[in-house]
């Protein structure tokens, strides 16, 4: 018991301290401004309402708010990871009523897959990079949402991004939700019903998407 907690303890220290660490990044701003340099991972806190950024030759930090913010492409170990900043569309019943949420506010999403027909993104409390040098997600309660790590799907001709998956739900609850979401292509739902994705492969879901377009 004192070891786990030793080590959780240790985990969240070094999560704390990459929060203080810069990466190289390109940011794109809501005004159309880009700016090259390095800069924090974002946080989906509600006590974090802004990015540090140091521009290229400057070791100066200028803090910029988030929601200032459209897209950050980081480069970290030679690996390309991309945000986008968007509000959080849930609805009150699966799917029937859709909404852009107001009260939760907007949201850093880690885009996993993207073309001109749909978007796959990540949601979670925080963002670290982890002992093989990769970006991994880390979330625990007293996030702004209500959900933990969560996958979401944003069609081009949505505002927002909708949750379609998420760390605890069940796979069966996640082909209801994926069903009811692309319930426009009865070819895909069949597939889905056939047990075909699991619900974190939603990067997979929406690749079979696209081949249907």
């Amino acid at each position: 018991m004192i070891k786990n907690t030793l080590i959780l303890f240790l985990f969240l220290i070094s999560i704390n301290i990459q929060a203080q660490a810069y990466f190289t990044s390109k940011v794109l701003l809501l005004n159309g401004e880009t700016i090259e340099g390095s800069t924090t991972l974002p946080k989906n806190k509600i006590t974090e309402t802004s990015i540090k950024v140091k521009y290229t030759g400057s070791k100066i930090a200028t803090s910029i708010k988030s929601d200032d913010i459209y897209q950050i492409l980081y480069t970290i170990n030679g690996n390309k990871y991309f945000f986008e900043r968007n509000n959080m569309g849930i609805t009150t019943k699966p799917f029937k009523k859709q909404r852009t949420s107001t009260y939760f506010g907007k949201e850093w999403f880690m885009v996993i897959f993207s073309n001109t027909l749909i978007k796959v993104y990540i949601s979670t409390q925080s963002y670290y990079v982890n002992i093989k040098g990769e970006l991994a997600t880390h979330s625990y309660e007293g996030r702004n949402i209500v959900f933990g790590t969560s996958y979401l799907l944003k069609k081009t001709n949505k505002i927002a991004p909708t949750v379609i998956s998420m760390h605890d739900l069940s796979n069966s609850k996640f082909r209801k939700w994926a069903s009811l979401y692309f319930r426009k292509n009865p070819a895909l739902v069949e597939r889905i019903k056939n047990k075909e994705f699991k619900k974190f492969q939603v990067d997979l879901l929406a690749q079979a998407y696209t081949s249907y377009q």
